[in-house]
């Protein structure tokens, strides 16, 4: 019993749960019709989320509108650890993660930095940005799109 409980996880783990309930071979599989996603989720310090926010309206947005490049689909959480979940789709799929700095994101550090005299004032900028933050982490997700969303593509 305990061995088969083991074997049980280590196959989901792995995601060979299909092999373990088929009488055939796993076949390889590309996940069709999803949209992959950069999610960072924030912990501000004590008192520097309403400073944070107005950071981003005001050095932050501007670059990204100026550069033409995404703009992030914020929410602001009522609960839990984060006050804040900024949410990136890719549109290359996981091939954006491919680059530690794709296109877009050399237009937008290069329009923050000429919207605000220069990469050293840009440097500061971010600085003062990430000294409000406690703390912060990266994460990569998909979500399956609706029938109707996989004809538009």
């Amino acid at each position: 019993m305990f061995k088969r409980m083991i074997m049980t996880a280590i196959m989901a783990v792995f995601g060979l749960s299909q092999f373990a309930f088929s009488e055939e071979l796993p076949k390889a599989g590309k996940r069709m019709n999803t949209d992959y996603f950069e999610i960072v989720v924030v912990k501000y310090k004590a008192g520097m989320a309403d400073k944070a926010g107005r950071y981003i309206e005001k050095y932050f947005a501007p670059a990204t509108k100026a550069s033409g490049t995404q703009e992030p689909y914020i929410m602001h959480m009522q609960t839990g650890a984060w006050d804040v979940v900024f949410f990136w789709k890719q549109k290359d799929g996981m091939g954006s993660f491919d680059w530690y700095l794709d296109a877009d994101g050399e237009k937008w550090y290069a329009e923050l930095a000429k919207q605000n005299g220069g990469v050293e004032n840009a440097k500061k900028i971010f600085d003062d940005y990430y000294a409000m933050v406690a703390s912060s982490r990266r994460e990569i997700g998909h979500h399956h799109m609706a029938e109707k969303d996989k004809k538009k593509k």
